[in-house]
C-alpha cells in the first residue's frame, strides 16, 4: 500500500466517526442537528482531525487498510489523551505513601447460594 494510499484509508476513518455520529442523529427522534454543525470553525476543525488521522496512519506505518482506517477512527480519542497529559507513573508512584495494606479475604456466600440454587429446565424444577 502506498503512503497515499494509507493516509486516505486514516482519514476515511477519522471522516467516518462523524458519519456515524450524523446518522445516529439522524435516526434519533427529534432529528435536530447540534448548532455544532451549523460553524465553519467546528468543519475545518475537524477536517483538521482528519488530516492529522491520516498522517498518523502514515506514521505508524501501517501496510494494511482496516488498520489505518482504524487508526483513522480513533485519533481523536488519542489526541484526547495526549491533550490531557496522560503520564505513565510507575507502580510505586501510582501507590499512596506506606504502600497498600492487603485486604483479609471476604467469604463467598453469593458464590455458594448460586451453586446451591436448584437448577430449571423449560420452567420445571429438576433434582
Amino acid at each position: 500500500m502506498t503512503t497515499f494510499e494509507t493516509f486516505g484509508w486514516g482519514f476515511l476513518g477519522s471522516a467516518a466517526v462523524e458519519v456515524v455520529t450524523l446518522v445516529a442523529l439522524y435516526s434519533s427522534p427529534v432529528r435536530r442537528l447540534p448548532s455544532r454543525y451549523h460553524k465553519a470553525g467546528f468543519w475545518i476543525t475537524r477536517a483538521g482531525l482528519a488530516v492529522l488521522a491520516g498522517f498518523l496512519a502514515v506514521a505508524y506505518e501501517i501496510d494494511k487498510r482496516i488498520l489505518a482506517f482504524n487508526v483513522g477512527a480513533a485519533t481523536p480519542l488519542l489526541v484526547t489523551f495526549m491533550a490531557r497529559g496522560i503520564r505513565l507513573m510507575t507502580a510505586d508512584a501510582a501507590l499512596p505513601q506506606g504502600g497498600v495494606k492487603p485486604e483479609p479475604p471476604r467469604e463467598q456466600s453469593h458464590d455458594r447460594d448460586v451453586a446451591e440454587t436448584p437448577r430449571r429446565s423449560h420452567g420445571r424444577l429438576r433434582d
